[in-house]
């Protein structure tokens, strides 16, 4: 009598046992990871609100945008000067400005589209909302939706129709 009531407990206990190893196992230890940069081949891939961007080893960041802008303005020698027909920008050397990518071919964009960057916790209303650093360069979603990306003493950003490049 008092056999059939240990096993009873013995499986109770370990019934629960199981059930919180199960839970710790696949819903802690194998959640879901947050999104963010897809590493592959040593370049970090995320998508920057309406961008496909990737930032490589050398910390040449670029972003395929999801409409090619009609124009962009880029800040050479003190000048703003135009550029046409833009489908993505890059900042890939330190003695050049941001600029149009026009060879690009969806090159900052895996199949698919890239992952999103998780949200942060801003500590001020002024902080991104979005952001990832690698190899040097950054890039954010600012606390006013504007699309930012820095890199080799350069940087681009979006905030309205038309990207600026410096």
């Amino acid at each position: 009598m008092f056999r059939g009531v240990k096993v009873a407990v013995a499986r109770v206990c370990g019934g629960i046992l199981a059930i919180v190893l199960c839970v710790s196992w696949f819903g802690v230890a194998h959640a879901q990871e947050a999104p963010g940069p897809a590493m592959v081949n040593g370049s970090a891939y995320f998508a920057l609100g309406g961008w496909n961007c990737s930032i490589g080893a050398n910390g040449a960041v670029g972003c395929d945008l999801t409409t090619p802008a009609a124009s962009m303005n880029v800040l050479y020698a003190g000048m703003q000067v135009s550029l046409p027909n833009v489908p993505a920008i890059v900042i890939d050397s330190a003695m050049t400005p941001a600029h149009p990518q026009w060879n690009s071919n969806g090159s900052h964009t895996l199949p698919g589209g890239n992952p999103p960057l998780a949200r942060i916790n801003p500590v001020s209303y002024h902080d991104p909302q979005y952001s990832v650093t690698y190899a040097g360069a950054n890039c954010q979603i600012t606390f006013n939706g504007t699309a930012v990306c820095t890199s080799m003493g350069h940087g681009f950003s979006q905030w309205g129709p038309v990207p600026y490049g410096y």
